[in-house]
């Protein structure tokens, strides 16, 4: 058994997949390893313990205790890592390859349940074979599940969600076995649809349909999950009316969902039309033949008639062009306005009042005129006089704070450089010994590397510290204010990050005024601005005063 385990600062590391296997399995996982810490003569409570509940290792994103773990490695805090195995580390052979690379420069074994040692003979060996298994397992298991819902899908069964109008009862086989979740007609839900259909057809708009539903308080498909607040809308009426499960016509497998490299995201992609499944449900056709053309056909004119209107996006994209897009929101129920319009004029109104009716506010203000007032009421936050006095005394205290941090970050490279150019003293006291080993020979540049480089940021550090604090002049919190347009040109999704910065929660709140204009309410981060224009040492993150602005756009 590896001797650092009884005299080495000991690390275990736990983790667990999802929120529907047992907490308990971090308990058992981090009761075994301390099992092995005494058995190898350590003391089993002072073992520091990283764990990371209901988090997947396809990705090292968001697993908070493993990068913890990762980054007292790097500062020379931990001598040995425990874990149950490669799996709980990561299932991604490029992470896993990334990790152990770390663990090697900082010369930190990695001891697994199952009897891994990474600083044993063939330990890389080992683990880069363990890596490879984890992340086998993985893609099999993804491959055994796709086949398991094709089987579904040709069977006839429910290969996941129903869309409204259907849903599923479980089929029994004669040994008393869920062969499957058959598919049958909700009687109910399916009225609804040709209700639905019909009104379309005889002249009803997709938001007029949605309203109607919501002032009946029929429940929508999303009904009963976290978005039920959304209610009935156009997009839902719209997806609904295009479903050609309608017509007794079931596809599968028309996309997969692709992991975004590096995260925890997964974006859907669409799959080639060779490998799509559709099956012929005729004992599952809610709407007739005749209703479902003519609907189509009134939704691709009305289509062809409104391109270049209604929502503004990029062809083939989400994103949009506009700077405010996703920061204004309606003050009544909060959520992100909306622009709509044509070339001539481009409008922000809450889609949640004029789609669904479900909000009272009937906010429309024309988007230069919101942009303007918006970015005008920042400039006068800026040039009040008391705006510039909190932006000076917020700077001096993040100055202070500055400070403090430079001196223990030099604490932290002295001590590491002290305890490394004590090993490289005892290294060339081997050396003279007459002990010139591979090993002895490429630790000692390893860490005269590391020498050189704490020294070298010892260094800048102190270079950094000698250098007079300065606070922001009145000239330039003033030039900051003539900087805002050039902060916010070029490319709209960096200028709308930066803009989100500048407020506090990165909202505007906007809502109908007495006056007969609307309202604009946001709490602007003065300090952030200045900052990122006059390009201090340190940028801001502090809570900020509130600036109330009217416009006097279209009700």
């Amino acid at each position: 058994m590896n001797p650092r385990i009884a005299t080495g600062r000991v690390a275990i590391y736990a983790r667990y997949s999802t929120d529907k296997q047992k907490e308990t399995s971090i308990d058992d996982q981090v009761r075994t390893a301390r099992g092995i810490v005494a058995r190898a003569g350590g003391d089993p409570a002072k073992a520091a313990v990283f764990a990371d509940a209901a988090k997947s290792a396809r990705s090292m994103a968001g697993r908070e205790n493993l990068d913890a773990m990762l980054r007292a490695i790097d500062k020379g805090e931990i001598d040995v890592v425990i874990t149950e195995d490669v799996s709980r580390i990561s299932r991604d052979m490029a992470d896993s390859a990334a990790i152990f690379k770390r663990l090697e420069y900082a010369r930190v074994p990695m001891i697994g349940l199952d009897g891994m040692d990474t600083s044993a003979k063939g330990g890389k060996l080992t683990y880069t074979f363990k890596s490879m298994m984890a992340e086998w397992y993985i893609d099999e298991l993804r491959e055994r599940t796709h086949r398991g819902l094709v089987g579904r899908h040709l069977a006839g069964f429910a290969t996941g969600g129903v869309p409204f109008g259907f849903k599923t009862v479980p089929e029994i086989d004669g040994a008393g076995q869920v062969r499957g979740n058959k598919i049958l007609i909700d009687e109910a839900e399916a009225r609804l649809v040709i209700r639905i259909f019909t009104d379309y057809r005889d002249g009803g708009a997709l938001h007029r349909i949605a309203r109607q539903l919501n002032r009946e308080g029929v429940p929508s498909p999303r009904a009963g999950s976290k978005h039920k607040r959304f209610g009935w809308g156009t997009t839902t009426i719209r997806a609904l009316l295009r479903n050609e499960k309608y017509i007794g016509v079931w596809r599968f497998n028309e996309r997969e969902w692709v992991r975004v490299p590096g995260t925890n995201k997964r974006r859907p992609r669409a799959r080639p039309a060779d490998e799509v499944i559709t099956i012929e449900r005729p004992e599952l056709r809610i709407i007739d033949h005749d209703l479902w053309t003519a609907v189509q056909e009134k939704l691709q004119a009305v289509a062809k008639k409104r391109k270049g209107m209604g929502p503004v996006r990029e062809a083939g994209t989400w994103k949009t062009t506009y700077l405010l897009s996703g920061v204004v929101t309606c003050a009544e129920c909060g959520f992100p306005l909306t622009i709509y319009g044509s070339k001539s004029g481009r409008y922000y109104r809450c889609n949640t009042h004029y789609a669904k009716g479900l909000c009272k506010s009937a906010i429309s203000v024309r988007e230069r005129d919101l942009r303007a007032t918006c970015l005008d009421s920042i400039k006068g936050k800026l040039q009040s006089k008391e705006g510039i006095e909190y932006a000076r005394k917020q700077m001096a205290e993040r100055l202070r704070n500055w400070s403090r941090t430079v001196e223990k970050d030099l604490a932290e490279h002295r001590e590491r450089l002290q305890r490394n150019e004590d090993r490289i003293k005892g290294l060339v006291q081997f050396i003279a010994d007459g002990d010139r080993s591979d090993y002895v020979v490429s630790t000692l540049r390893d860490l005269e590397v590391q020498a050189k480089s704490d020294q070298a940021a010892i260094d800048r550090l102190q270079r950094a510290a000698r250098e007079p604090l300065r606070l922001p002049s009145l000239g330039e919190i003033t030039r900051s204010v003539f900087d805002l347009d050039r902060l916010l040109a070029g490319d709209v999704d960096q200028a709308r990050l930066r803009l989100r910065r500048w407020l506090k929660d990165g909202e505007i709140k906007v809502s109908r005024h007495s006056s007969g204009g609307c309202e604009v309410r946001g709490s602007v981060d003065t300090l952030a601005i200045v900052a990122e224009s006059a390009n201090p040492r340190r940028n801001s993150g502090i809570p900020a005063g509130e600036s109330i602005l009217r416009s006097g756009g279209r009700i």
